[in-house]
């Protein structure tokens, strides 16, 4: 009888931070947030590309949203230390949802230009930007120091579904339905994750209770970071992750509309192919419990992205490219939970927010990355911008991750 128990004890391992019921709810809240940037960044890709039909276009809207979203990430992080975090998800998400459906309707009119979607990006960068050091940090708040791990890898299969059912939902839509419809949908997903915030209570506040100035906060962030070895190559690693390895994903759909010559449903499978192999390696360190080989595991993650992203960037071929990134999503997710977890697990309370609006600035200068990946492919061709980015990353790694020994010393 007892190996029966262990048995359902290890099945359920991997599920285990779900039995905390403003757990559950958040999760739910996130599945809805997912799925609609999801959802967001591939309708918005295809109508920049439909209004101009450039690369660069794309890659400049990317930009004016991810400027002031790495800008507010760092203020993101001072303000969940000091205000309560729910509330402060519920408000911006509700912003979102008031932005997306502006969006719609000016699609819907045919009113949309290319300002307008300039001016939407740069809000909704300042948005985003501010809401989700308060969505990571918030999770210590929600589940004991046992379930960390598995909390945040639960965060990145959610987050991870919506990649996958978001981008294929999206791209079906606008080629059956239109790009208004599909903004109009992408709202109704933002909506549903304010309901479920909204049904949280009783959330246990775990933040600073220091008012003091923002730039001080800010500043005692920074200096921690640089005097800590292991926030140094955390924040160091996500940096070389975002700029140049993730911002391939903002790039996509002008790679699959110029390389592999698809259409909307072709390149939102493509990013749901991604999300796939995301999935599945969230759902694997889920599993792991309060795994010993935390390090190992960073560097194996980002390393097997970075060589997928490599082989991605050479293929013609639209199945054999499908095939790269859903392998590639498993070292992509890989590496956000086990970075999170060292991040949660190796840093004091006081300063949580302002490390995870570090670890989040660096993941989110993908936005910032794809403008020199787009201009470059457009002078140099797709192929060699791309494989360019990716060794790069992957000698950042090398020096961060395996060079230095900070990670081999690491006990957790």
């Amino acid at each position: 009888m007892s190996a029966q128990s262990a048995a359902v004890g290890t099945r359920f391992q991997a599920i285990s931070a779900l039995r905390h019921r403003n757990y559950r709810l958040y999760w739910l809240s996130g599945l809805g947030q997912a799925m609609a940037v999801g959802m967001q960044f591939l309708i918005l890709g295809w109508l920049v590309l439909q209004l101009t039909n450039s690369a660069s276009q794309l890659g400049l809207v990317i930009f004016l949203y991810g400027l002031p979203n790495l800008s507010m990430l760092l203020f993101g992080g001072i303000f969940a230390d000091r205000v309560d975090r729910r509330l402060m998800l519920v408000y911006s998400q509700m912003a979102v949802t008031a932005l997306v459906l502006l969006a719609a309707t000016l699609t819907l009119l045919q009113l949309i230009s290319i300002w307008h979607i300039y001016g939407i990006a740069l809000v909704l960068g300042v948005i985003q930007g501010i809401n989700m050091p308060a969505r990571i940090s918030i999770v210590a708040d929600l589940v004991p120091r046992e379930d960390i791990l598995n909390a945040t890898s639960l965060n990145m299969a959610v987050f991870n579904t919506g990649r996958i059912i978001g981008p294929s939902i999206a791209g079906g839509i606008i080629d059956y339905v239109g790009l208004g419809h599909a903004l109009f949908i992408n709202a109704a997903l933002y909506a549903m994750g304010v309901l479920f915030l909204l049904m949280m209570s009783g959330v246990p506040s775990k933040t600073a209770r220091n008012h003091g100035n923002l730039l001080i906060g800010l500043w005692e962030g920074v200096r921690y970071t640089a005097v800590t070895p292991i926030a140094y190559s955390l924040v160091g690693l996500s940096f070389a992750f975002g700029f140049f390895g993730a911002a391939y994903i903002q790039v996509l759909p002008a790679f699959a509309k110029d390389v592999l010559r698809v259409n909307a449903s072709g390149a939102g499978w493509l990013i749901s192919a991604s999300g796939i192999g995301s999935l599945f390696g969230s759902m694997y360190m889920a599993s792991l419990g309060n795994t010993r080989h935390k390090s190992a595991l960073l560097i194996g993650m980002i390393t097997l992205f970075g060589v997928m992203l490599f082989f991605y960037s050479l293929s013609p071929i639209y199945v054999l490219s499908f095939i790269i990134l859903l392998i590639a999503g498993i070292g992509f997710t890989g590496f956000i939970s086990m970075g999170t977890t060292i991040f949660q697990l190796s840093t004091p309370m006081e300063l949580r927010g302002r490390m995870m609006s570090q670890w989040l600035v660096g993941a989110a200068t993908q936005f910032v990355g794809a403008f020199p990946i787009s201009l470059a492919a457009e002078y140099l061709g797709w192929h060699t911008a791309m494989a360019g980015s990716a060794l790069m990353m992957l000698a950042m790694v090398f020096w961060l991750g395996i060079y230095r020994p900070t990670f081999r010393q690491l006990k957790l």
